[in-house]
This record gives structure tokens, sequence and C-alpha cells, in this order.
């Protein structure tokens, strides 16, 4: 229950966070892209990836991994073209 908590404290502290940067304007935004998405691709690498390596053949490991990474590269189009 405390980590639980802990993890609601973590979401009304970044939507405060949000709304007082609101106002900031491109500044704000240059500096909280980048954190949100690296957040979101760290938890996704270090969660996702002990699993998928854990009981798979090399090939399939490989194939698993090629997956991952053309998951980033299309954030990265995505973002690179919006």
């Amino acid at each position: 229950m405390r980590l639980q908590l802990v993890t609601a404290l973590g979401a009304v502290a970044g939507a405060a966070c949000s709304l007082l940067a609101e106002g900031a304007g491109e500044a704000a935004m240059l500096g909280v892209l980048p954190f949100t998405a690296g957040g979101f691709i760290y938890v996704g690498t270090v969660t996702v990836l002990p699993e998928l390596l854990r009981d798979a053949g090399p090939l399939q490991s490989l194939l698993q991994l090629l997956g991952l990474l053309a998951g980033v590269a299309m954030m990265v189009a995505i973002a690179h073209y919006e």
C-alpha cells in the first residue's frame, strides 16, 4: 500500500508540475518531452527485455530485440515528421 501511495503521489506531483509549466511555452516542452519519452523507453526496456530473453533461443531473442528497436525507431520517425 505504501508503494501504491508513492506512485499516486508521483502522479499528483507530475500533474502539478505540468500545470505549473503550462504557461512556460516552448522552453518547457523542449525539456519535458525528452524526459518523458526517455522514461517510457527505460521502463519498457527494463521490464520487458529480461522477460523476453529469459526462456528463448538465440534467434527468437534476436527477433524480439529487433522488434523492440523497430518500435523505438518508429517513435523517433513519428517525432521527427510530426
